[in-house]
């Protein structure tokens, strides 16, 4: 179980979360394993790096990026809490890292030995069942977006993220998009150019504002994405 000192500093959600995964777990598995924060675009993991740690992701978000796949870095998929990272490369027995992970947010890890962790979790069929089900979770999820992305051109591309960013975030009526353009051609796997034209086109058609060139979006702007987005 989950020691007291430990469940202290965790709320409701991440508490049921370890109690569930680490039911069957030795103590020693908590002795060598710290509870970290991270700021915002800290490189959790680097690409080829070796597979020291693994992180249960328990507040925050993370970005997945792909650093060889083409001339630039290319982000392909967004973690959120609760999620398990740096244990795929255990599985298939890689020795060093095959993405890298840098935190969107301030965020909060359980950072646990890689060594201590598989020895473990090899042996709890219970607590593997769990890893797998997420796996199998996450990888539908990044499926269908891929292939729902095949079919969009970029100008849609970024109208979706737009979207999504306001969603996450549709507690405030005003949303600065903080990502850097760069960042957004990452996230959107298209040129720096492309990003700019595009920005440029949905300024002129008042689908979003600039803020010292930064896209900021209006709640009826975002409504007015939204019909654009469900209509096609």
């Amino acid at each position: 179980m989950v020691p007291k000192n430990l469940s202290k500093k965790l709320n409701t959600e991440q508490m049921d979360f370890m109690n569930s995964f680490f039911k069957n777990a030795p103590d020693m598995l908590f002795h060598r394993a710290l509870l970290q924060t991270y700021s915002r675009n800290h490189t959790l993991i680097h690409s080829e790096d070796t597979c020291s740690n693994v992180y249960i992701l328990l507040k925050g978000r993370l970005q997945a990026i792909e650093e060889t796949v083409v001339n630039e870095p290319f982000s392909f998929t967004e973690l959120q809490s609760i999620e398990i990272v740096g244990d795929f490369e255990l599985f298939t027995q890689s020795t060093s890292r095959i993405i890298t992970l840098t935190t969107l947010e301030p965020s909060l890890c359980l950072v646990i030995p890689s060594g201590d962790y598989i020895s473990w979790i090899k042996k709890d069929a219970e607590a593997l069942h769990i890893r797998i089900q997420m796996l199998i979770r996450q990888l539908v999820s990044q499926t269908k977006s891929a292939h729902h992305s095949l079919f969009l051109d970029n100008k849609m591309r970024l109208l979706h993220f737009i979207f999504s960013e306001y969603n996450k975030n549709k507690d405030h009526d005003l949303l600065l998009i903080t990502y850097t353009r760069n960042e957004i051609a990452s996230r959107l796997g298209c040129s720096l150019r492309t990003v700019n034209r595009n920005i440029a086109d949905l300024n002129k058609e008042k689908l979003i504002t600039l803020h010292h060139g930064k896209i900021q979006i209006e709640y009826h702007q975002f409504l007015q994405i939204e019909q654009i987005i469900h209509t096609l």
